[in-house]
C-alpha cells in the first residue's frame, strides 16, 4: 500500500512510517466510513486536527483524497467534508464456493464499478483452480480498461476449515503453510483469505444489518451452514480460528452420513444442498411437485432456485421441504440463544432466500424449545446484502489487512 504514497526524502524513517501509518489509517477510515470532516476523522484516529490536516493535505497531494465542499454545521464554520477519489485505486472481492466462483472489483468509494461476474470454477483441492480464477481476473480488467497497477489488494473468501491465523486452509490445502503468500504468486497483487462464514459476519458488521450490534451471530445457510460471531462488537475466531463450525453440530439421531464423515449434523438437513437432495429424494419416491416441471424432468438440475421458485408458485411440497428446515434451523438456532443471549441474529445465504417459508417455523421452535426470558432478548433478521455479500466482503477484509500491515 506505501506504493500509493509519495516520499519527499526530507524526513527520518521514523517519521516517515509514522507518517505512512497515519495515512493509511485515515484511507480505511474513509474507505469504511465514507466521507467525513477534519475534526470526525480526529476522532475516529485520535489523532489532533492539525496533524489530520497535514495530513490530508499530503493524501491530496498524492491524488487519493479530495474535497467534496462544505457539509453542515450546527454553530459556526461549516466544515469541508474529505472523501477519496474514486479511481485513486481498486480492490478485487472473490468468493469461491462448491458451485462457482463470484467476482466483483471495488473502487476506492467501496462502489462496486464491475461485476458480480460468475465463474464456473469449484472449490476443490486442486491449485490450478486460483491459476484459472487469475486469468479470469486480468480478462476482466482489460475489459472495463483498469491497469493492474492501480488494482491495491485482493480478497478471497473460501470455504473449509480454515485457520485464519497461519493462512492454512486444512480442508482444501492442508500441505500449504500460508496461502495468502502462495497465492501473491499466483495473481502478481497481494492476497487476502478469509473463511466465508467468518466473512459474512463481518460484512454485516462493516456494511449489514449488524452494524450497531455489539453481540450479534450471522448464519450462512447456504450449500454449508456456518456461524460468524460478533461478541462486544469484535469478531470471535476462536484459539485457532476454528470457530463456528455449527453445521457440524450432530443434531438428528441415525441421520444422513455428512461431508465431514458423522452422520446426523444440522448441515445434512437445513443447507441447500440437502434441501436439493431431499427434494430429489421425494420426487423420485412418489411426491407429486412442480418442481418436476420446473426442471423438465431432470432432477439432477434441482437446486435451491428452483425449490424457491416452486414454492413461490404455491407448490406444496416445496412450502413443506422449507416448513422442516425452518423448523431444524430453528431448533439450531435454540442452542445458540441460549449459549450466547444474543442481541440479533441474521441469516444469509440461498436459503435465507426462502425467508417468508422458514421465519414462522423457525420462531416456532424457538417459541417452544428455548427460554423465553432469554429468546426475547433475540432479534432474527434476513440479510439485505444477497450474493453480493461474499466479494463486497472479500475486498474489504483485504483493504482492512493491507492497510493495518
Amino acid at each position: 500500500m506505501e506504493k500509493l504514497f509519495r516520499n519527499n526524502g526530507n524526513q527520518s524513517l521514523g517519521v516517515e512510517q509514522k507518517k505512512v501509518l497515519h495515512k493509511k489509517q485515515i484511507i480505511r477510515t474513509l474507505y469504511f466510513q465514507g466521507s467525513m470532516s477534519n475534526s470526525e476523522l480526529s476522532k475516529m484516529i485520535q489523532l489532533s486536527t492539525p496533524k489530520i490536516n497535514s495530513l490530508l493535505i499530503e493524501l491530496i497531494e498524492d491524488g487519493l483524497v479530495k474535497e467534496l465542499g462544505r457539509g453542515d454545521s450546527s454553530g459556526g464554520r461549516r466544515p469541508i467534508i474529505y472523501g477519496l477519489i474514486e479511481d485513486a485505486f481498486y480492490v478485487v472481492g472473490i468468493t469461491i464456493n462448491i458451485n462457482r466462483t463470484i467476482v466483483s472489483v471495488f473502487n476506492s468509494n467501496n462502489q462496486e464499478v464491475d461485476g458480480p461476474h460468475f465463474l464456473p470454477v469449484r472449490m476443490q483441492p486442486d491449485f490450478r483452480i486460483f491459476s484459472e480464477v487469475s486469468n479470469e481476473l486480468e480478462r476482466i480488467l482489460k475489459n472495463i480498461q483498469i491497469d493492474k497497477e492501480k488494482v491495491l489488494v485482493v480478497g478471497i473468501e473460501l470455504p473449509g476449515l480454515i485457520n485464519q491465523k497461519k493462512g492454512i486452509n486444512k480442508t482444501y490445502f492442508p500441505t500449504i503453510e500460508n496461502l495468502s503468500d502462495e497465492l501473491k504468486n499466483v495473481f502478481g497483487l497481494p492476497v487476502f483469505i478469509s473463511h466465508d462464514s467468518k466473512l459474512r459476519a463481518f460484512t454485516e458488521q462493516q456494511f449489514g444489518l449488524a452494524k450497531n450490534s455489539k453481540n450479534a451471530l450471522v448464519l450462512q445457510v447456504d450449500w454449508g451452514l456456518g456461524l460468524g460471531i460478533i461478541i462486544n462488537g469484535e469478531l470471535y475466531s476462536g484459539k485457532s480460528g476454528y470457530s463456528g463450525e455449527f453445521g457440524h453440530l450432530p443434531i438428528v439421531d441415525n441421520g444422513v452420513l455428512c461431508t465431514c464423515g458423522k452422520q446426523g449434523c444440522l448441515e445434512t438437513i437445513v443447507s441447500a444442498t440437502a434441501i436439493a437432495r431431499i427434494a430429489r429424494e421425494g420426487i423420485r419416491n412418489g411426491k407429486s411437485s412442480l418442481i418436476s416441471d420446473l426442471v423438465n424432468g431432470d432432477l439432477d438440475k434441482t437446486d435451491i432456485t428452483i425449490i424457491i421458485e416452486a414454492a413461490n408458485r404455491g407448490d406444496q411440497f416445496a412450502i413443506s421441504i422449507f416448513t422442516d428446515v425452518g423448523y431444524w434451523l430453528g431448533k439450531g438456532i435454540v442452542y445458540l440463544i441460549q449459549i450466547f443471549n444474543p442481541e440479533l441474529i441474521v441469516l444469509g445465504g440461498r436459503v435465507a432466500e426462502a425467508s417468508q417459508f422458514i421465519i414462522a417455523p423457525i420462531q416456532q421452535a424457538i417459541n417452544t424449545f428455548s427460554n423465553r426470558d432469554i429468546s426475547n432478548d433475540t432479534e432474527i433478521k434476513f440479510s439485505a446484502l444477497g450474493q453480493k455479500a461474499g466479494p463486497i466482503g472479500a475486498a474489504a477484509y483485504a483493504l482492512q489487512k493491507i492497510a493495518s500491515a
